[in-house]
């Protein structure tokens, strides 16, 4: 008999997505007699909670109203011998749940995850915001790695994983001041009890990225608060690529204003050099976005992408190095976690 499976999703004021999510879990290769849905709520104003009721999900409140607090509501009413998680702009492939069971037939295994795809009727900035998470793990050593063919020991994210219960319960619930990041220190602890996490080709969703510059470039100033205020928990997380990158817009704004200052006392053609540079650049990124995607308009989208992913994760990452958040409380982090659905609305 196929295992019990519970799977959880965070939600506020997520009515433009939900419906889509609980659609393709119902219509999953899984017996409705074996799996759970359960929609943690952060108390929504729209009809979030009415149309999760409609697909006959178990709906529980989170007055922590953040991602981490929710996933720690679902996860205390979750009955599953396997706990799901995801979010509500994602849909999930008919094989999801199914694909992953022999993966744990060796005991060893703690959880699994895999592909965030893009959704072949995703906007076109939504496919550059795509393209830049499919190879941005190569440069920032992320928790998840493109790898579309291949088993790989690697940990998987919020928005694709499926856990042993038995073992998510050893590392839950998670730190609720946490606005971003919970999924690797709770990875972490999981590998530290000697579980493997395995990131496979065949566990996978489609994954709705945010649509407008305004919301792509919150995602990101949060990230880079985050990429600050997790080490502080587990100091190993913190790699030279981080701080490169988290100083990157301060150094090169520098180095703008002393090419500036020279080119204006000496020649103005060194000023000429760096803007023929950065149009390079551009033009590189809307060639290699068009080439990979097939679209020239994911490609007019991708330096604007680029320059919100860089700009804005540096600002983030600043602001918490300078200005730390020396004690969050629950509202400061439901106010900093990065909340897709309302972007969507």
């Amino acid at each position: 008999m196929e295992p019990f499976v519970s799977v959880v999703i965070p939600t506020k004021n997520c009515e433009g997505l939900i419906g889509n999510c609980l659609r393709s879990l119902q219509e999953m290769d899984y017996p409705k007699d074996r799996m759970e849905i359960i929609v943690s709520d952060g108390l929504s104003t729209d009809k979030t909670i009415e149309i999760a009721e409609s697909y006959g999900a178990k709906v529980v409140l989170d007055h922590g109203k953040s991602i981490v607090s929710g996933r720690n509501a679902g996860f205390s009413v979750a009955e599953g011998e396997l706990i799901a998680i995801s979010d509500a702009d994602c849909v999930m492939d008919k094989g999801w749940l199914r694909n992953s069971f022999k993966y744990f037939e060796d005991p060893k295994v703690g959880g699994v995850g895999g592909p965030n795809l893009v959704p072949e009727d995703e906007t076109a900035f939504g496919k550059a915001v795509g393209l830049v998470f499919a190879y941005a793990p190569y440069v920032t050593k992320a928790a998840h790695t493109r790898v579309l063919n291949k088993v790989i020991k690697s940990r998987s994210h919020g928005s694709n994983a499926i856990y042993r219960a038995s073992v998510l319960r050893k590392v839950t619930p998670v730190d609720e001041s946490l606005i971003h990041g919970e999924d690797v220190i709770m990875n972490d602890e999981i590998e530290e009890l000697g579980y493997e996490l395995l990131y496979v080709p065949d566990v996978r969703v489609k994954h709705y990225r945010r649509p407008t510059p305004r919301s792509w470039w919150n995602q990101m100033f949060t990230y880079g608060k985050a990429r600050v205020i997790v080490p502080r928990k587990r100091r190993q997380e913190m790699h030279l690529m981080h701080i490169l990158a988290g100083v990157s817009v301060p150094v090169l704004s520098l180095l703008l204003a002393i090419c500036a200052v020279i080119s204006f006392l000496i020649t103005p053609w060194l000023l000429v050099g760096l803007a023929g540079v950065l149009l390079f650049l551009a033009l590189f990124s809307s060639a290699f976005a068009i080439v990979s995607m097939k679209s020239v308009k994911v490609g007019l989208n991708m330096p604007l992408v680029l320059a919100i992913f860089f700009v804005a994760w540096s600002f983030g990452f600043m602001r918490e190095f300078f200005f730390p958040t020396k004690h969050m409380k629950r509202s400061e982090a439901t106010n900093e976690s990065s909340n897709a659905c309302a972007t969507f609305r």
